[in-house]
């Protein structure tokens, strides 16, 4: 064989394909790093989640007692009573509750109400306060308005 063509056979080998261990480690320690970052993210995102929920919920139990009140035409009452949010009608019956406790509690580390009791009247108007829900580091204020008209607010924590 000439020169020429040992030379021209040797250029069209391939060399061997595949990926070096050193490689694969900075592949595994980028993704786990981003792993990493994505997580701690995605726990956050999820508390937020949770305290929207539990803002829809109250949200609704209020306006709730709001129709109840004018379709009844009677004075409805929101309150904590015990380990639970009642909505009450004028003759002391539930008409309906969030639990606080339990299995199907309210997912929320706390809450307060200002004042201690919500007053729909027959015109679905209300004396002005505000529902505070805590949950972790967040908290979240739906404010009642004298007619009764709801709206949700971030509390900013001073630190």
């Amino acid at each position: 064989m000439s020169e020429s063509h040992r030379r021209s056979c040797s250029v069209g080998r391939k060399r061997p394909t595949g990926f070096t261990i050193l490689e694969l480690l900075i592949v595994l320690v980028l993704a786990g790093t981003v792993a990493a970052f994505g997580y701690s993210g995605f726990a956050g995102l999820r508390e937020a989640e949770t305290l929207r929920s539990a803002t829809r919920v109250v949200r609704q139990q209020l306006s709730l007692g709001r129709r109840a009140a004018v379709s009844r035409r009677e004075t409805v009452r929101f309150r904590k009573i015990g380990d639970q949010l009642v909505l009450q009608a004028s003759d002391g019956s539930t008409l309906k509750s969030i639990a606080l406790s339990g299995a199907d509690r309210l997912p929320v580390d706390s809450v307060l109400l200002r004042p201690a009791t919500f007053r729909f009247n027959a015109r679905g108007q209300a004396a002005p306060g505000s529902v505070y829900l805590f949950r972790g580091d967040r908290s979240v204020r739906i404010v009642c308005n004298f007619l009764g008209r709801l709206r949700v607010e971030a509390v900013r924590t001073s630190g």
